[in-house]
């Protein structure tokens, strides 16, 4: 039995691990901070119909192959809605060698959206409005404040960020799903 000891200490210390984590999941322990910083959408929601700033419906092929950071918010685009362009511009940056597959939108209610000024300082900046209620209910368009959603490349809204979220948190959130996402 004395020749077999360092043989059963080493699969006991192998073993360990799966044992001490069996009993956590049996028990029902979880981590007390998840690993995302925004809100995840559970189930995600489907992409809804949006037109362009001139009334003309978006096709899914805009959103199709790209992650999207949409900044939404009912009304004009005011001083909060700028700082979110200016952060989402930021984080898109800061990507770097994944900015190709990452595209911004900023996303309103109103019937046409004056898009003039924010094109002539970020002429990369998608606009597109929400027209029906589907849409509105989609991204939260009756609460109050901009907030930015995340859309993957197949078309749904998966991660929700509220109005005063750290855009260093979107930006984490966003460098580890392209790094572990296939798609777009």
């Amino acid at each position: 039995m004395r020749r077999y000891r360092p043989l059963l200490l080493i699969l006991a210390l192998l073993l360990m691990p799966f044992a001490v984590g069996t009993g956590l999941y049996a028990w029902g322990w979880h981590p007390d901070q998840p690993g995302n910083h925004g809100e995840l959408l559970s189930p995600p929601r489907a992409l809804p119909q949006l037109a362009d700033a001139s009334g003309q419906p978006l096709s899914k092929q805009d959103f199709d192959g790209h992650w999207s950071l949409v900044i939404a918010g009912s009304g004009p685009c005011d001083a909060a809605c700028r700082n979110w362009i200016v952060a989402t511009r930021q984080i898109h940056v800061a990507l770097y060698k994944q900015m190709p597959r990452v595209q911004r939108t900023w996303l309103s209610d109103q019937a046409a959206p004056d898009v003039a000024p924010l094109h002539a300082l970020q002429p990369d900046l998608h606009a597109a409005v929400a027209r029906s209620a589907a849409a509105r209910a989609a991204f939260d368009l009756d609460g109050h404040g901009h907030r930015v959603y995340v859309v993957d490349p197949l078309g749904k809204i998966i991660l929700r960020y509220a109005p005063d979220a750290d855009p260093r948190g979107i930006l984490k959130d966003m460098e580890r799903l392209l790094r572990y996402a296939w798609a777009g």
